[in-house]
This record gives C-alpha cells, structure tokens and sequence, in this order.
C-alpha cells in the first residue's frame, strides 16, 4: 500500500511543480533557482527520498530472490538426480530379478519396452525439410552497421527512455 500513495503524492507534487513553472517561467532558465523553489515550496525531494528508499529495497529483494532461486535450482538439480538414480536402481533390481512387473502397497510398477527415439549424427547432411531453422536478428551486428552509417532494410534505431544513474559510495 505504501507504493500506491508514494505514487498519488508523487502525481500530486509533479502537478504543484507545473503550476510553479508556470507561475513562474524565469525558473526553467536558472537551474540553482528552480531546484531551491522546489526544494522550498514542494515535497519533491522528500518523494524522491522515499522513492530511493523503495527503489533500493526492491533491488535487495531482487538480489536476495536471485540468490534464492540459484540455491533451490541446485536443490532441485540435487532431488532430480536422485529420482533419476532411484528409477535406474529398480529398473536393475527388477532386470536382475527377471521380474517384468511388481505390484506394491503403494504403486506398481513395470518395466516397459525400449521405446526407439531419432538421434541426429550429423546435422548439415540432414536433407530440407528435415530440420528447422531459428531466424533471430543479430542486434550487434546491425547496430555497428547502423552506427557506419549503413541503412539496414527492417531494422530502425529506437531511443530508449531516458536512463536514471543512482550512486551511493
């Protein structure tokens, strides 16, 4: 919830520095004197304390998930391993015990014929038709054309929005 009125005070402290501006339009000329209006008659830089404040959480929340998520990947990794060495010991157990099937409290199980699956010795002797083929655009590649002035057919520079550099140390 906290986010949702860091955002209305936000909207409401843009509008206040509008009506600033255009109640005062020698302020868009000097830098030192618009920021000190603002700081002096708005709640600007307290927004963006408390928005830095958020931002910053959010980022450890990201670190501390990523973090997270590589642990129980490694879990996950470490029990589908066992489950695949505990299908292969059962299958040999049964293999040695010449049993095709075995009924149990809690499940049955069987062993099922080989099932015959296509292997690929070499891709490029495979004939059209017999493979797919993955278009994707080689952005590096363009963008250096791009920036030798070549124009490239389907391809635009984009400007993006502008970038926000945060420094703590």
């Amino acid at each position: 919830m906290p986010d949702q009125y860091l955002f209305l005070d936000a909207a409401f402290v843009k509008a206040e520095i509008g009506k600033l501006l255009a109640e005062y339009p020698e302020l868009e000329e000097d830098e030192a004197l618009r920021i000190d209006t603002i700081e002096g008659e708005t709640d600007a830089l307290r927004i963006i304390q408390r928005a830095l404040d958020e931002q910053r959480e959010a980022e450890t929340m990201v670190g501390a998930i990523r973090a997270r998520e590589i642990d129980i990947a490694a879990r996950r990794g470490r029990y589908e391993r066992k489950s695949d060495a505990m299908r292969q010991l059962i299958k040999a157990v049964m293999r040695a015990a010449k049993l095709d099937k075995i009924s149990l409290a809690e499940a049955s199980l069987s062993l099922t014929k080989p099932r015959q699956t296509v292997g690929i010795e070499d891709l490029d002797a495979l004939p059209q038709g017999y493979f797919k083929t993955i278009r994707q655009a080689d952005k590096t590649a363009i963008k250096s054309a791009f920036d030798q002035g070549e124009q490239i057919p389907g391809a635009i520079l984009v400007t993006g929005d502008t970038g926000l550099m945060i420094r703590t140390k």
